[in-house]
């Protein structure tokens, strides 16, 4: 019997992409109030990353132990053996696990102990939260992608944000940069505004915190200042001793200048999201005392300011 072949002509299939979280009413992240959208996978693995279970390009396991009875309905229900009981312990083998896709262990869970860390959702899906949101905003508001790293999604997030300028919605994207260019060049007529998160100027350094070099991340930084159109700030995570020495803010500022970047927005190390790591099963591997002083940011903001760039301190700088 030969083959049957089906051809669709004229049907478009819109993308699809894992989301973790979506906030609404947010106020750090771009103008007015806005809808924040956080989306799975990353290209760096920062230790004081605040969302380790969005750094996974897909999506993982998460285990409360706090809320889990010991019933052992999910060591019976897992399809790879990947979960057991020792000593009153529940215990994820994350190596088997990691293939699962039909996560047969939540069935049963009663108690909600597991549960996924992303859910798969069309441009359509996301659209209607979107503008339920959108009444909400005020003159200023707006929608902004998050992560993780939201170009890891580049086919989504290209359909996203072009409708969204279709529907004269302000959109704003946070990216630490390290993707090929080709991801920005897809999505840049539709934004107004990048967050571009700098760790580090330099590249040894910023691959023993991160996991992986800056020379993309510099590169697409300093295309950016030439060709988008839109706003564009830079944001760095303060962390004590590793990129506030006065040779990295050198550093720092002779990029910035030689790119004409005009902004900076430092953000504290914070550890709020040091609760997350044991869903995840993995330890938190920041120090809780390396949170920078007052004196700290003013001294590193006085350093930017003194250089002719602008310096916003903290997650509640007015935008």
């Amino acid at each position: 019997m030969p083959l049957l072949v089906l051809t669709f002509i004229g049907i478009k299939v819109t993308p699809k992409a894992y989301i973790f979280d979506i906030q609404g009413l947010s106020v750090h992240d771009g103008p007015g109030c806005r809808t924040l959208v956080f989306m799975q996978g990353c290209t760096l693995n920062c230790d004081w990353c605040s969302n380790p279970e969005g750094i996974n390009k897909t999506p993982i396991l998460l285990y409360n132990s706090e809320k889990c009875r010991l019933d052992g309905n999910c060591v019976e229900d897992c399809t790879f053996d990947a979960i057991e009981i020792v000593n009153n312990q529940l215990l994820v083998n994350r190596d088997y696990c990691k293939d699962c896709s039909d996560y047969a262990c939540l069935k049963n869970c009663y108690t909600k102990a597991l549960s996924v860390s992303a859910k798969e959702m069309g441009v359509v899906e996301l659209m209607k939260i979107i503008n339920r949101d959108r009444h909400f905003w005020g003159q200023d508001g707006g929608m902004t992608l998050s992560g993780g790293e939201p170009l890891l999604q580049i086919a989504f997030v290209e359909e996203l944000l072009q409708q969204c300028y279709e529907s004269y919605i302000h959109t704003a994207i946070e990216t630490c940069g390290n993707v090929p260019w080709k991801n920005f060049e897809k999505v840049l007529p539709f934004l107004d505004w990048i967050f571009f998160d700098l760790k580090n100027p330099d590249n040894l350094i910023h691959q023993q915190s991160t996991g992986s070099g800056n020379e993309q991340i510099l590169h697409n930084l300093a295309r950016l200042s030439k060709e988008f159109k839109g706003r564009l700030i830079i944001r760095i995570p303060v962390i004590p001793g590793y990129n506030n020495t006065d040779r990295i803010l050198k550093n720092y500022i002779t990029f910035f200048k030689d790119n004409n970047i005009s902004e900076v927005n430092l953000l504290p190390l914070h550890h709020l999201g040091r609760e997350k790591y044991p869903l995840v099963g993995r330890s938190y591997p920041m120090d809780l005392n390396s949170t920078p002083s007052i004196i700290q940011m003013e001294q590193m903001a006085s350093a930017f300011k003194d250089s002719g760039i602008t310096s916003y301190n903290g997650s509640y700088t007015p935008f």
